[in-house]
């Protein structure tokens, strides 16, 4: 029993109040070593001398409250990284924010639901887990720039570099491309935390299954793994089906049955001899996967149809200007506000900053939040259908020029280039309450806006 003991994680509990003490330890010393203090002093003291795995933190208490005393340990490096975990009766948004921005990982409430704590502490020392193997691994990296920043994992640069290397040697070798299926719903059902999270939780799982092979991000839900001399066909299918079966039964999980995984394979010499073949190969093995069911994996062969609607283009080599624009064209009656998913939003976003850089120019950007009357989360029902009539509300009430996306379950955020000073877009955040409250489905519905202009926000 002592050996077992020594082996579970460690939570410091810090509550004043004696009796939250007990029932946290209660709740949770069966599964975890817990250690319990009843101050912010007390728990910079216990920090001296031992490292939590992860720290319950209440929010209010006297003379150092949870808010100071998460900025005191957050200012010390050995301990930047310990998640933190705040213990609250009421939590408003605009609390949740500043807490989220002194570093705090994830908020319980009061009184808590013992089954919902060990729930909360267990995701969030797995995610640490993940993230600490995720960041031993880049640091075995020679150049970071080789690397992408969310997952530890390889880039593009460097994949290519490595497979321009192993086929000049005339090795063999398997590209296959690694696709998390309705990755888009993932983001708008579970919000875009959970989809970062998704996809670091696959790339430790690559990691681990291919540790000798060369594993790499290439953008938002797509992955790349090189192997250099494969083994022999059926081994390597058998691999690949151990390897999906694994990867959907994490995802069945952690995305409540929404994703899953499909993979495309070329292999080299035979179907490609560079990158730029391989991946358009395995890139037309996944689209034929996608098309037909998903959640599987193929390989290349040239009898596959092509991704491109060849036959929908001119016959000749020379296309008439005019054409070309028709068919660029936005289709349909162009209308107000207009919507795009979220990694386009981004791309849309930072050429309008660039732009407006260079004349010194700002933009407003607007967040909209649905909350309930006491500034707390909608039910389901009433939020998704409030979302949609907030959609149309965008759509309708802002200009042709604004771009908006959805940002969480319950967000939706908003560029407004036009709007150049802050002014202008609290006109446009009243004329959206106003349209919105008409049409809203449940008087207990709010509508929260807030605005940032970009010459006011601080760039890194």
């Amino acid at each position: 029993m002592g050996e077992e003991k020594k082996d579970m994680k460690t939570i410091l509990v810090v509550d004043d109040s004696k009796a939250n003490l007990t029932l946290s330890k209660q709740a949770l010393e069966e599964y975890y070593q817990v250690s319990l203090v009843i101050s912010g002093q007390m728990a910079l003291r216990y920090l001296e001398k031992k490292t939590p795995d992860l720290i319950l933190l209440d929010i209010n208490m006297p003379e150092m409250d949870g808010k100071e005393t998460l900025r005191q340990i957050r200012s010390i490096e050995e301990y930047k990284d310990i998640p933190v975990i705040f213990l609250t009766a009421k939590t408003d948004p605009e609390t949740e924010v500043e807490c989220l921005k002194l570093g705090a990982t994830d908020f319980i409430a009061k009184p808590f639901v013992p089954q919902v704590m060990r729930s909360r502490i267990a995701r969030t020392l797995e995610l640490e887990e993940y993230r600490k193997q995720a960041e031993k691994k880049a640091k075995k990296f020679e150049n970071i720039a080789s690397t992408d920043a969310m997952t530890g994992l390889w880039n593009r640069n460097y994949l290519t570099t490595k497979i321009d290397e192993s086929l000049a040697a005339g090795k063999t070798a398997a590209y296959l491309i690694v696709d998390v299926d309705h990755f888009k719903s993932v983001n708008d059902k579970l919000g875009h935390i959970m989809g970062d999270k998704v996809l670091i939780r696959l790339a430790h799982m690559m990691m681990e299954y291919f540790p000798n092979d060369t594993v790499a991000r290439l953008g938002g839900d797509e992955f790349v793994i090189f192997i250099v001399d494969p083994p022999e066909h059926d081994v390597l299918c058998e691999k690949l089906a151990s390897f999906q079966k694994t990867v959907n039964e994490d995802l069945e999980r952690t995305t409540n049955g929404i994703a899953t995984l499909s993979i495309g394979v070329a292999l080299a010499p035979q179907d490609g001899a560079n990158m730029d073949t391989l991946y358009d190969k395995a890139d037309r093995a996944l689209y034929v996967v996608k098309k037909e069911s998903r959640n599987s994996f193929r390989f290349y062969d040239s009898t596959l149809p092509s991704k491109q609607a060849k036959a929908d283009l001119p016959s000749s080599v020379e296309v008439d200007v005019r054409v070309l624009i028709q068919q660029l064209r936005e289709p349909g009656t162009i209308r107000g506000a207009y919507w795009q998913e979220y990694e386009p939003f981004l791309s849309t976003f930072r050429f309008v900053e660039r732009s407006n850089s260079r004349s010194d120019e700002s933009f407003c950007v607007m967040l909209t939040t649905l909350l309930n009357e006491n500034g707390e989360k909608l039910e389901d029902d009433i939020l998704e259908q409030n979302m949609d009539i907030l959609y149309t509300a965008i759509q309708d009430t802002l200009r042709k020029g604004d771009v908006f996306t959805k940002y969480s379950s319950s967000q939706y955020v908003v560029m407004l280039p036009s709007a150049n000073k802050e002014a202008g877009g609290q006109i446009a955040a009243e004329r959206l309450k106003s349209f919105f409250n008409e049409k809203k489905s449940h008087p207990g519905v709010v509508l929260k806006t807030d605005l940032a202009m970009m010459n006011m926000v601080e760039r890194t």
